[in-house]
């Protein structure tokens, strides 16, 4: 059993400075039909696509629904709230203002408040002031089954594909693109009135071989700007949120410690650091009004990944870059860190004092191993979905995947699960729910 990363009181303390933090580690991602399976890769997770086949480190980020943000204001129950340029500020008290900045650059934001009764999780989300968006990642194989759509649909109103909008699966040969299985995702998610979440336009991992071994600045950057105006164009007017730019951090463990740097990707190694920056001014060039967030692991605690990335992320606010967001991939448990709620809610805060909207977007708790136990587990996902509910530029949990039996978890030895149930999520193997589910609800009701 791994003890909890760091007490409460220096959580608080560093919280009143300014806050760092560290975080889950490498990102997980994927199941295949009933389950993934992969292997390592080099400083981060991987996980199956669809059919089978392994990727880096893990992914997606959730996205925000009725929401604070750069350009948005966000209403809270009985109180009118007050703010501009995405300072929108939240107030409980009946007919009350909200307090705080009103120029979107953090601070001032009153806690959310909790719908009073709620039957899912959905409810429970749209229901709060402001509103909450409750997500899954989905896999076109898991939509084959009544029983997994079903609840996918009962339970969030957030999709992310979890596989089928990644570089290899949309773009397999230069400029030749397939769209089939993410418009089928896309429209299921659109029959059953849930928003959907690009992800991921630009990644080191899941990359076809043609791009991963493309040579030249002006080559890389035309490949780059193709692909991200093709996706988007495709999807404009049914997608407005977009993981951007994924996992473009590396340290020398997964749980974000030592020596954090770039990731050599073709897109750092053939252009350098300013393709992050490029490729946000190019999203945002397709479509002015999306959501544009930046998705990483590791970075939701207290360690060296979250400083470097917090760094990177003011340094592209105040250059002007165009991003809203920052998604908190929140894989909690082996090979990845373990994140107590305290250290996550002051990591959050620090990113939202930017002026952003953070997200939790990728979300599960691993038991394999014994390294977290039963009932860390359940404070873990309290607590957490707890720090997202009380920050209201927080807009969005999303978990990754539906029930423990299709977890990419359960067939990636990193993870220790060594082919058995990685036991992560909230629904059992029958699509039951668990007593983690019932610890998600009572953060999203406050208690």
């Amino acid at each position: 059993m791994r003890s909890a990363p760091f007490t409460l009181l220096l959580s608080a303390f560093l919280c009143a400075a300014g806050c760092s933090d560290s975080g889950d580690g490498d990102g997980g991602e994927t199941t295949g039909t009933g389950g993934a399976t992969g292997g390592t890769t080099s400083g981060g997770t991987t996980s199956g696509t669809p059919s089978g086949a392994t990727t880096g480190s893990g992914e997606t980020s959730a996205s925000s629904g009725a929401t604070t943000g750069s350009g948005d204001t966000t209403s809270a129950s009985n109180g009118a709230t007050s703010g501009s340029g995405g300072g929108a500020t939240t107030g409980s008290g009946a007919g009350g203002e909200g307090t705080g900045g009103s120029d979107g650059t953090g601070g001032g934001a009153s806690a959310r408040v909790p719908a009073a009764s709620a039957s899912t999780l959905r409810e429970a989300g749209e229901k709060a002031n402001p509103p909450l968006l409750i997500g899954a990642a989905i896999s076109g194989g898991g939509l084959g089954n009544n029983d997994y759509k079903r609840v996918a649909a009962a339970e969030h109103n957030y999709v992310t594909a979890e596989n089928e909008m990644k570089w290899d699966a949309l773009e397999p040969s230069a400029g030749n693109f397939s769209w089939g299985s993410a418009d089928n995702i896309v429209n299921w998610a659109r029959q059953n009135n849930m928003k959907v979440k690009g992800h991921t336009l630009v990644w080191h991992s899941q990359l076809p071989g043609w791009m991963s071994s493309m040579t030249g600045k002006a080559n890389v950057e035309a490949a780059m700007r193709r692909h991200i105006t093709q996706v988007m164009g495709h999807f404009k007017d049914r997608l407005d949120h977009w993981d951007v730019v994924n996992e473009a951090v590396q340290t020398d463990s997964d749980t974000g410690v030592g020596n954090p740097r770039m990731r050599p990707t073709v897109f750092y190694n053939q252009i350098g650091e300013s393709y992050i920056d490029l490729a946000f001014q190019i999203a945002r060039e397709q479509d002015p009004k999306a959501k544009l967030y930046y998705n990483d692991y590791s970075i939701d605690a207290r360690n060296d990944k979250v400083e470097f990335v917090y760094n990177m992320v003011k340094g592209m606010v105040d250059r002007g870059v165009p991003i809203d967001g920052v998604g908190f991939q929140m894989h909690i448990g082996p090979p990845n860190n373990e994140a107590g709620g305290a250290d996550v809610a002051a990591n959050m805060k620090r990113f939202t004092d930017l002026g952003l909207e953070v997200l939790i977007s990728e979300m599960d708790i691993n038991r394999c191993g014994g390294v977290v136990t039963a009932e860390e587990q359940l404070t873990y996902y309290h607590d957490i979905v707890a720090a997202c509910f009380k920050e209201p530029k927080c807009t969005a949990v999303t978990f990754w995947g539906i029930n423990d039996g299709r977890s990419w978890l359960n067939g990636w030895s990193g993870a220790l699960c060594n082919g058995q149930s990685s036991q992560s999520l909230l629904f059992n193997d029958q699509y039951g729910k668990k007593e983690t589910y019932n610890r998600v609800m009572n953060a999203l009701l406050g208690k």
